[in-house]
């Protein structure tokens, strides 16, 4: 192991124990205890729940629980536009971390399984998009191998972007119904949660080699993650 990827150890391992022991301090992973560090803020509340959405990948929290927090503290369409734009800088620092960690780090970390993604530039846009509306992979896991496969990040942004409204708006759609189970609102989002649930695994059944997004995202063993063009 070289200087450099000593360092760079050096720093993930500092950040990542940072970020659990920030976790586990505030109690981060129990939904009714963010609720309650949010609301005690007041008027800083929509900020607070902003700058928590922007570390949820870092820290490494579900998207989805943020996003039903967004629609229980805010409503559906608040807590969408939050959740949503938060996410999308939070999955730009996710696709830094990576970018700057690079493949030689994952792989001494995850193995040589990680060269089995790859991502072609050239249609950056539509398989981040495909990625994210259609959630077959981790949300940040999406992030992590984007950085990796150095896509542009334009298209990624934008992708990422229109990718994750939907299933943010179910999600904050289904958190602001809680108050009223006996809602349509909440009915709708029921049937909207298990379509979002089913939709994937189906894809996954279907697709022996995981290509699914017309050969663009593969995992033959030997490819490389820094041939994207």
């Amino acid at each position: 192991m070289n200087k450099i990827n000593k360092i760079k150890n050096i720093i993930f391992l500092s950040f990542i124990i940072l970020m659990i022991s920030m976790v586990v301090y505030f109690k981060l992973y129990n939904l009714n205890n963010i609720q309650q560090i949010i609301s005690s803020k007041g008027r800083l509340a929509p900020i607070i729940f902003f700058i928590l959405c922007i570390l949820r990948p870092i820290m490494l929290l579900p998207i989805g629980l943020f996003s039903v927090l967004g629609g229980i503290m805010f409503g559906a369409i608040k807590g969408t536009i939050l959740t949503v734009l938060a996410s999308v800088i939070g999955s730009v620092i996710a696709y830094y971390i990576a970018l700057f960690l690079g493949a030689d780090f994952f792989v001494s970390y995850f193995g040589k399984s990680i060269n089995k993604y790859n991502l072609e530039n050239k249609n950056a846009f539509k398989v981040t998009f495909l990625m994210r509306v259609i959630p077959i992979l981790p949300c940040d896991f999406v992030s992590y191998i984007c950085g990796l496969s150095k896509i542009n990040l334009f298209k990624y942004i934008l992708g990422t972007f229109l990718g994750i409204i939907p299933g943010t708006y179910i999600y904050s759609s289904f958190g602001s119904s809680l108050n009223n189970i006996y809602s349509k609102q909440f009915i709708f989002s029921i049937i909207m949660l298990l379509i979002l649930t089913i939709v994937p695994i189906i894809i996954k059944k279907r697709s022996n080699d995981f290509d699914i997004l017309n050969g663009e995202i593969t995992n033959e063993e030997n490819i490389d993650i820094n041939t994207t063009k």
